[in-house]
């Protein structure tokens, strides 16, 4: 047999080792979205639920934990995040949040609550809002097995999902709803934002009008100055939006971004030409400050 010959039996068969990195890429990637999808799991792999306040873990519970402490109950109503009516299984929220915060949540040292998401969304709501009855964090699809799909993402909403179930308890009149649930933090927003609040500012003026616009539905997934959401861009960093969009076509991409792209961005229809003004005036004056 020919040197050639020896060395070729003797070196890696290049496909099965194309193969075999494939694999272990594979499983790699497998076992990242396992770990996010379990992010605070204990041993057993019972997804847990944080809970924080002012950025500091207080309390970190099981569903195992939360089903031995809370009363489960199973509730139909019309998502509309799925459009139709669904049925799950899960606790009251005013529940969880007692038993995650005792007395604290209702303290006038904190004003919201924060809800983030395993992919980076973070909802926040007053807790005056949170006492209101129609709100359930739900662990279980009673239609689906497993989770359905939502959204254009097609995304997995466990391990928790927070809904509401009066007719107007809707994301546009300032009701959190997110999926993907991993912990919950109780504020005052101020101090916790300092770098989203307009300091400085009048409580009747434009500016902090539009401030309470951006915090009860732009944080979501948008960030002023690094705090916020991180699921799209930063609105003052390292620009200011404003900076770089006129007028008209940030007004019209806030109330009809379907109309211009495919985004994961909701048109907000029922946005007023003063409510966008005022979300001008609010980007305008933190491009200042920032300045």
């Amino acid at each position: 047999m020919s040197r050639r010959n020896l060395k070729f039996y003797k070196g890696p068969d290049r496909t099965a080792v194309t193969l075999l990195i494939v694999i272990a890429v594979i499983m790699g990637s497998l076992l990242i979205i396992n770990i996010l999808k379990g992010k605070g799991s204990d041993i057993s792999g019972s997804p847990s639920l944080e809970f924080l306040i002012s950025g500091e873990v207080i309390k970190d519970m099981d569903l195992g934990e939360l089903k031995e402490n809370l009363d489960t109950q199973k509730i139909s109503f019309y998502d509309p995040n799925y459009k139709k009516e669904k049925r799950y299984q899960g606790f009251a929220l005013v529940d969880v949040l007692e038993l995650g915060f005792g007395e604290q949540w209702k303290s006038y040292n904190y004003t919201d609550v924060t809800f983030e998401a395993l992919d980076g969304y973070t909802a926040v709501s007053s807790t005056s809002k949170l006492t209101e009855p129609g709100g359930y964090i739900v662990f279980e699809d009673l239609d689906f097995k497993d989770w359905e799909p939502v959204s254009i993402k097609q995304a997995d909403p466990g391990p928790y999902y927070l809904v509401w179930t009066g007719k107007d308890q809707t994301a546009a009149n300032g009701y959190p709803w997110p999926w993907e649930l991993s912990s919950m933090n109780l504020v005052k927003f101020e101090d916790q934002y300092s770098a989203v609040f307009p300091s400085g500012v009048s409580v009747g003026s434009s500016v902090y009008k539009g401030y309470q616009i951006f915090k009860g539905r732009c944080i979501r997934c948008h960030a002023m100055n690094g705090e916020g959401g991180k699921i799209a861009p930063d609105l003052n960093a390292p620009q200011s939006i404003v900076s770089y969009r006129n007028t008209y076509m940030i007004k019209e991409f806030i109330k009809n971004p379907s109309k211009y792209r495919y985004t994961q961005m909701p048109d907000h229809p029922d946005l007023s030409e003063q409510n966008l003004d005022n979300l001008i005036s609010y980007f305008k004056y933190m491009d200042e400050i920032r300045n």
